[in-house]
């Protein structure tokens, strides 16, 4: 389960670099989590965030999911997986 977890949280420090080279701000939480976690903040609307989770498949294949259940992407793709966090956290102003 150690190896696992690690490798969650490296998939997790990857997307963090992504989402950070745009602008959001992250935090990587894992200590006490049951699975690690990293919380993103749109910083122009701090109340929008979501919460991202690495897990891999019964194959084997390692992808990012939403909270709320919802698969952002595949762990090896990610530039998409960042656009689709990105987009989650986009508030339009009118």
């Amino acid at each position: 389960m150690r190896a696992e977890r690690r490798e969650a949280v490296d998939h997790l420090r990857r997307l963090a670099a992504q989402l950070e080279a745009h602008a959001f701000q992250v935090r990587l939480s894992s200590p006490a989590e049951p699975h690690p976690r990293l919380h993103v903040t749109n910083p122009m609307v701090p109340a929008v965030t979501e919460d991202v989770l690495a897990a891999h498949e019964e194959d084997g294949e390692w992808w990012f999911w939403l909270s709320w259940a919802g698969r952002i992407g595949q762990a090896e793709d990610v530039a998409t997986a960042a656009e689709r966090v990105a987009s989650v956290l986009h508030v339009i102003r009118r």
